[in-house]
Order: C-alpha cells, then sequence, then structure tokens
C-alpha cells in the first residue's frame, strides 16, 4: 500500500470511529456496564493501535474521548490484556515490517 491510499484509508478510518464515538455510552464498555461481544471485538483492534500510535499519530483517534475511555477500560481488563502474549507488540511489528508497505517504512524511521 502506498501512501495515497493509506492515507485514503486512514481518513475513512477516521470517519468510522467518529460514528462510533457516536454511539459508545458513557460508562466503562460499548453499550454500559455489562462487557459485550461488541467490547470482545475492539478490544484487539484498539491493541492495533497501541502499537500503531508508537509508529505515528494518525489522527484517527484524536478528539475522541468516549473511544479514549473506553479503549482505556479495555486495555486494563484481565481478559483483554491476557487474550495475547507480552510478544504481542513485536509480532505485530514484524508483521508489519514483512508488508514492506508505507506503514513499515514510516515504522522503521520512528525506530530509528
Amino acid at each position: 500500500m502506498d501512501e495515497a491510499t493509506f492515507k485514503a484509508r486512514t481518513a475513512q478510518l477516521e470517519q468510522r470511529f467518529a460514528r462510533l464515538e457516536s454511539r459508545v455510552a458513557a460508562s466503562p464498555w460499548f453499550d454500559g456496564e455489562g462487557f459485550s461481544l461488541v467490547d470482545a471485538v475492539f478490544g484487539p483492534v484498539f491493541r492495533y493501535f497501541d502499537v500503531f500510535d508508537e509508529i505515528a499519530d494518525f489522527g484517527i483517534l484524536a478528539g475522541k474521548p468516549k473511544l479514549a475511555r473506553w479503549r482505556k477500560a479495555l486495555a486494563v481488563r484481565p481478559s483483554v490484556r491476557t487474550a495475547v502474549g507480552a510478544d504481542y507488540p513485536g509480532l505485530l511489528r514484524a508483521f508489519l515490517d514483512r508488508r514492506n508497505s508505507w506503514l513499515s517504512g514510516l515504522q522503521a524511521r520512528a525506530a530509528a
């Protein structure tokens, strides 16, 4: 994927997260007090962003306080936190490197 395609997909993802921001509840989980399937699905999604945030600030989640709160709640939930090993971030970075994409180039520059 080249830079233009990456930026177009980033903009599209930012719009989708903006819609999600308007729908997420104000208390710890997506729909309120009860952890649900939606929460279980987004735990791994936000885990990707933990790694992506180390590469660059893409602005996808900027200005979305409810998503930030939800993301933080998911990150500390034991079932989400222990769903992957401690080596997960390194494995994702290695996967990105193998893709030889524009994002992998950004990652290499961020690591330098």
